[in-house]
């Protein structure tokens, strides 16, 4: 049954780049060229985006990753990919991966954040343009670096290899020792009267979850500043450039609102569930079948929402 299911997410995820690659040019081609009324700081903004998703499906092809529950341990791993020969180019995959998750969601946070401002005080929309763009791309990487790095602390020792052996070797039939993975294991004896949390997962979770904390706060206080300006002086007036404002804040309320859950909800519960102290062997592969989906959906939202592309395929 698992195998089952990992050929079916294997074909979702296919089907997910395929649509995803042309559905992200045809946004690009349609932004740059093809748009009349989206320029400057947010037309890098959309193409940023849809560049973002095309390289996320694109490490999902390649990287092929995997989750699995069991009891007190959750493991990030691989069979299959493009890196299958070397565990350590795997390995690296597997972080540069979970690093573009984190930067999808930054990123959102950078949005949100120029939108409000630009809503709140043209001015301040200057700290966007140009060549501080660049640092908002910076903080964006960063985003993506301390998450990669949170997951690299939970690489693999014997205590998580002898927890999972007979696990992984039931259920994929791999020794797991050969296979590419990282481990969040919740507690040291963990059978014993005298278990101990083990603090590098402690560290792990705590470090992502301080990350989306973050961002989401960004994230929410921009998403209010936002709703209270377009409740008031922009709704009051029907120009075309204020209704783009309308729908640049509905597109991102859609965008936000995909992430949570596509990713964070089930991403939130697979990563914390060792702590939770139940007994469960649980395949996660409907979690890689989430985050395959969402760069597709992501570029959806934008094309349905804003009549601006719909006119530009018109043009075009």
């Amino acid at each position: 049954m698992g195998l089952d299911f990992t050929i079916l997410s294997d074909h979702i995820s296919r089907f997910c780049f395929i649509s995803t690659v042309l559905l992200n040019y045809s946004l690009i081609h349609l932004t740059i060229f093809h748009t009349k009324h989206i320029s400057g700081t947010y037309q890098k903004m959309i193409v940023t985006f849809a560049v973002i998703g095309i390289l996320f499906s694109t490490l999902d092809i390649l990287v092929r990753p995997l989750f699995h529950s069991y009891n007190g341990c959750f493991i990030y791993f691989t069979l299959g990919g493009t890196f299958r020969e070397s565990k350590q180019a795997a390995e690296l995959g597997l972080l540069i991966y979970c690093g573009f998750y984190s930067m999808i969601l930054a990123f959102l946070a950078v949005q949100f954040l120029y939108r409000a401002c630009v809503i709140s005080n043209p001015d301040w929309g200057k700290q966007f343009e140009g060549w501080k763009y660049s640092l908002w791309l910076v903080y964006t990487l960063i985003g993506g670096v301390i998450w990669a790095y949170a997951s690299n602390i939970t690489h693999p020792d014997d205590v998580t290899l002898e927890y999972m052996r007979d696990e992984v070797l039931q259920i994929y039939g791999v020794e797991i020792k050969s296979v590419p993975h990282f481990a969040v294991l919740a507690y040291v004896n963990y059978e014993g009267e005298s278990k101990t949390i083990r603090w590098n997962s402690v560290q792990c979770i705590g470090t992502v979850s301080v990350l989306m904390t973050l961002q989401y706060s960004i994230i929410l206080i921009c998403g209010v500043v936002m709703y209270r300006r377009t409740q008031g002086k922009l709704l009051s007036t029907s120009s075309r450039y204020e209704k783009m404002q309308k729908q640049f804040f509905i597109a991102l309320i859609y965008q936000i609102a995909a992430p949570t859950i596509f990713f964070q909800l089930p991403g939130f519960f697979v990563l914390t569930s060792p702590f939770y102290d139940m007994k469960i062997s649980f395949r996660s592969g409907i979690v890689v079948c989430f985050f395959s989906v969402y760069p597709l959906v992501d570029t959806l939202i934008v094309l349905k929402v804003i009549t601006e592309y719909k006119h530009a395929y018109k043009r075009g």
